[in-house]
């Protein structure tokens, strides 16, 4: 196994933990994430540790991760980068409303850390589109 996918596993439980201090941690301070299919209203790309901490924290405060399974890495041919399947359970807070989704992420690191993190999935893939956005 690749140290980006020991990145990306460690970086899985972490966040599942709650543990955001920890996952921030593993990523370059020069950050790059992307989530191209962010439901209007979201952001589609931050830049950087402390913009994607603000991001989270507001993410957190109103969704906990139960449960990451399904977890498949494919190993690519470009060094430090791969690719993975995942299945995220996750429950909104404020209504205690459950439910699962499917990601797609690519995933590059460098020196020890993450430097770009691109997240796929459906945000309408959910019966209640406002839960969809509020999860984001």
């Amino acid at each position: 196994m690749s140290e980006t996918a020991d990145l990306l596993r460690a970086g899985l439980e972490l966040i599942g933990d709650g543990d955001l201090d920890g996952y921030l941690e593993l990523l370059s301070d020069e950050v790059e994430v992307e989530f191209p299919f962010a439901p209007p209203g979201r952001p589609e790309r931050l830049r950087g540790r402390e913009n994607l901490r603000r991001y989270l924290e507001e993410v957190l405060a109103r969704v906990a991760y139960d449960s990451i399974t399904s977890l498949v890495v494919y190993e690519t041919d470009v060094a430090g980068t791969i690719v993975a399947e995942m299945t995220a359970s996750l429950r909104l807070l404020e209504s205690d409303r459950r439910y699962s989704r499917r990601y797609v992420a690519v995933v590059r690191a460098a020196d020890g850390r993450v430097v770009s993190y691109r997240e796929y999935w459906n945000p309408l893939a959910l019966s209640d589109r406002r839960g969809a956005a509020e999860a984001s």
